[in-house]
């Protein structure tokens, strides 16, 4: 058989025909590999506080990203080429519903978390909202394309405050305390005598706690801060310890100047009010201060002998020294009471005492507010006719004193000595 003649135009169009047999291998092998190599897609993928990696919000986890209303509340939102967005024309915000002026911006980009990249976002909205709105952030990505993502931005939630402490046991006294109205009120009825009361006391501190309404989730609460509390008489100041967020619940700490209530002469009554960062929200404790302005003790009783001290021998004079806030110049009856009765008498004739009772009388009379009510110790046997109302080194006795007579169950003051026997 004869051989074809090779010929250029022959060898040109064997050369065309592998070319493109190849090309064809090729295109389908790109293809191939185009449908089974995964591809990094650019957008939003989730979100975090400023200062961890803890996710708050992920995307297609269907809910909006929730955040607090108020000025610079900032968070981070990561995702492939979010760090690329141009933060001047790449970035924008857009209403989704609610009144209310919003505007976002970058702060910043960078990587992290696993190196992902992210973007400092910062919005500011109205911090007086009433109801939430919502409002979507877009980044636009390097091929044009924007990634979304949704917020809802919640308003402050309604606050609840009431005293929940009290330590003013040196303020009161004899006076009275109060708790009133739910614990929104608190009525301090001062002891008498307590404008010339000049002892120490370091118990002088209320104590309220804020409650927020329930708001449900959110995200990213905003700075945190500290209640605004205003009203407050002028004898007191409040502080916070710790500034939270708009979910905590705080406790405000209120300081009484003990020099400033003691001099009060007429009623102060206070409504306090507590404000969170929205001035909308707030609610009022009251305190209320009831001066006595009648005659009372400025200081506690001191009983003694004044060569032995507070352990009196048997058959000595014992003298219970009272000061008071004004002087009796038209006579200020007292009361007393001595435990055990059949362990004192009388040690003045201005004294009257009744041993049956062990319950004993006298009137203070002057110009001066320092008096004397002398009681002399006794031996013998106690009233329960076993006790020795005294021994080798002393038993101790106790006589309470009130101003006027004796209505109520506890003294005004009181104060113990011990009776010694000398044999």
């Amino acid at each position: 058989m004869a051989r074809e003649a090779v010929t250029p135009q022959s060898l040109s169009s064997r050369t065309a025909q592998r070319f493109y047999g190849w090309l064809r291998v090729a295109v389908a092998a790109l293809a191939l590999t185009a449908l089974t190599v995964p591809t990094a897609q650019a957008g939003v993928e989730f979100v975090t506080r400023t200062g961890d990696c803890t996710k708050v919000d992920q995307i297609g986890d269907g809910k909006d990203l929730f955040i607090i209303a108020g000025p610079n509340v900032r968070f981070r939102v990561f995702g492939n080429s979010v760090d690329l967005s141009n933060p001047t024309n790449g970035f924008r915000i857009a209403t989704d519903s609610g009144a209310g002026t919003v505007t976002a911006r970058i702060v910043s980009q960078g990587r992290d978390c696993g190196g992902t990249g992210f973007a400092l976002v910062e919005v500011d909205s109205p911090v007086d909202l009433t109801s939430n709105i919502q409002r979507s952030l877009f980044f636009k990505m390097p091929l044009g394309d924007e990634s979304r993502l949704q917020m809802t931005i919640k308003a402050y939630p309604a606050i609840n405050v009431t005293w929940v402490s009290a330590s003013v046991g040196c303020i009161v006294k004899t006076g009275t305390f109060e708790r009133l109205n739910q614990d929104h009120k608190i009525r301090i009825t001062l002891p008498a005598g307590h404008g010339q009361d000049q002892t120490t006391c370091n118990e002088r501190t209320l104590g309220a706690r804020v409650d927020p309404s329930d708001i449900g989730e959110l995200d990213i609460h905003g700075p945190d801060f500290n209640y605004s509390v205003s009203g407050r008489p002028t004898f007191m100041t409040s502080s916070q310890a710790t500034a939270l967020g708009p979910t905590a619940h705080p406790g405000i700490s209120f300081l009484i100047d003990v020099a400033g209530i003691r001099a009060l002469t007429t009623t102060s009554n206070s409504t306090i009010t507590v404000s969170s960062r929205n001035p909308n929200r707030t609610s009022t404790l009251n305190l209320e201060v009831v001066p006595n302005l009648s005659n009372g003790f400025t200081q506690a009783a001191n009983c003694r002998n004044l060569q032995t001290g507070d352990t009196v021998n048997v058959n000595d004079p014992v003298q219970c020294e009272l000061r008071l806030a004004f002087p009796p110049a038209a006579g200020q009856l007292i009361t007393f009471e001595v435990r055990d009765r059949l362990c004192v008498t009388a040690g003045a004739p201005n004294v009257n005492y009744n041993p049956a009772s062990g319950i004993g009388t006298t009137t203070l009379t002057g110009t001066g507010t320092i008096f004397q009510v002398a009681l002399r110790a006794l031996g013998g046997t106690q009233s329960n006719g076993t006790s020795p109302c005294a021994s080798l080194t002393g038993v101790q006795h106790t006589v309470g004193f009130w101003i006027g007579l004796r209505d109520t169950p506890a003294p005004d003051t009181q104060d113990t000595f011990r009776i010694r026997s000398l044999q």
